[in-house]
């Protein structure tokens, strides 16, 4: 699987959230809320971290904050997901920092069938916030006594964690440094990399070389400008540095990507 990327609009947003799909897809992401997906019909691949299950109708996944996750329709399905804000569930945010699922698959249909009752009566536009927030601790509490979440190194907090993403995301284009993100923030650069690989298993210049290959291909696919403007509009320094970052991420050159993905 490839790294995640963190998603700024969800973050942004950052509300509770819930909607059900058809033959759905998502990509590699992470993001401070909480999510919930549910297999009504049919499979789902799921993706937690560097774990993997296809996922069964009445089955689900878990994704704690900041756990990268993905999912992708085999054939046919119908799911459902509930997006849960940290705002929403501080003391189970404490309770769970600096944990990580040890199973974030949950099989029992039992225990799902009761999330998802909990879940439809959220949705409930009759049910007011008390009562919202009221299933959505009754969740939670069935989700714990199911994932068994461990402890997985130093304890983060998810809104510091998420104002360094949302800063990296509005200035990854002008090419900013592990340097300048650190002095934003008030840190040594040696404190927010330890940090930054702490929460997000990767690597802080790797993320943000990641991120802004990703923004140079996204640029690349309109086919509206060329290699050198994609490049530099998505934060390289120089034509050298993007050729070789994307050598080692994609195994060939810009073209030879282009004249296999690009019809």
């Amino acid at each position: 699987m490839e790294q995640p990327i963190f998603n700024a609009e969800r973050e942004s947003q950052n509300r509770l959230f819930y909607k059900s799909y058809c033959n759905d897809a998502g990509k590699f992401q992470f993001h401070s809320q909480i999510e919930l997906y549910f297999v009504d019909e049919g499979e789902m691949e799921a993706w937690i971290n560097d774990k993997y299950r296809l996922l069964q109708a009445g089955e689900m996944s878990v994704a704690l904050s900041y756990d990268g996750h993905a999912y992708r329709t085999p054939e046919s399905s119908r799911s459902s997901v509930l997006i849960i804000p940290p705002y929403l569930c501080e003391e189970f945010i404490t309770a769970t920092k600096g944990k990580k699922a040890t199973s974030p698959f949950i099989v029992d249909k039992a225990a799902v069938r009761e999330i998802k009752t909990c879940y439809e009566r959220i949705k409930d536009p009759a049910r007011n916030a008390v009562e919202r927030l009221g299933y959505i601790y009754v969740i939670l509490g069935i989700v714990t006594d199911h994932i068994f979440p461990e402890y997985a190194g130093e304890a983060h907090d998810p809104a510091a964690s998420a104002r360094i993403l949302l800063y990296i995301n509005e200035h990854f284009k002008s090419g900013i440094t592990p340097a300048q993100i650190a002095a934003h923030f008030g840190y040594s650069q040696s404190y927010l990399s330890r940090y930054f690989k702490s929460c997000f298993q990767i690597t802080l210049i790797k993320y943000l070389t990641i991120i802004k290959l990703k923004n140079a291909v996204m640029l690349m696919h309109e086919q509206r400008h060329s290699v050198t403007y994609c490049a530099l509009e998505s934060g390289f320094g120089s034509m050298r540095t993007f050729y070789n970052a994307f050598l080692r991420e994609f195994g060939c050159s810009p073209k030879e990507y282009m004249d296999t993905h690009v019809s």
